[in-house]
């Protein structure tokens, strides 16, 4: 998972993301070759890793934020965020995974 070391709020990093994201899409939808949609391609699910990855982390964060310790049936505000911080993860994890067989492929 990629570290930050600034000081940029964890909202902001994700909203670039998504922009760079919303770049790609338009791009790739647009019509490139085909050497240019491949990469294209690479570049949308590094993107969506990152975005997952980055979401995993924020979500958990928020969920934490929640928490009842020592309480064992947690706020269902806490269960939705921990559910949506295992959901972020996942899509990162399968973007990474289709970018690798991607690559794979050519």
């Amino acid at each position: 998972m990629t570290k930050r070391t600034t000081s940029t709020p964890p909202w902001s990093v994700i909203a670039h993301d998504t922009d760079r994201l919303k770049q790609a899409v338009h791009e790739l939808h647009t019509g490139h070759d085909v050497s240019s949609a491949q990469e294209l391609s690479h570049e949308l699910l590094r993107t969506v890793t990152l975005i997952g990855d980055r979401l995993a982390v924020l979500l958990d964060g928020l969920a934490k934020r929640h928490e009842n310790p020592g309480v064992p049936e947690q706020r269902p505000v806490h269960l939705a965020l921990d559910q949506a911080a295992a959901a972020a993860e996942d899509l990162g994890e399968c973007a990474r995974r289709a970018a690798r067989t991607l690559e794979d492929e050519h």
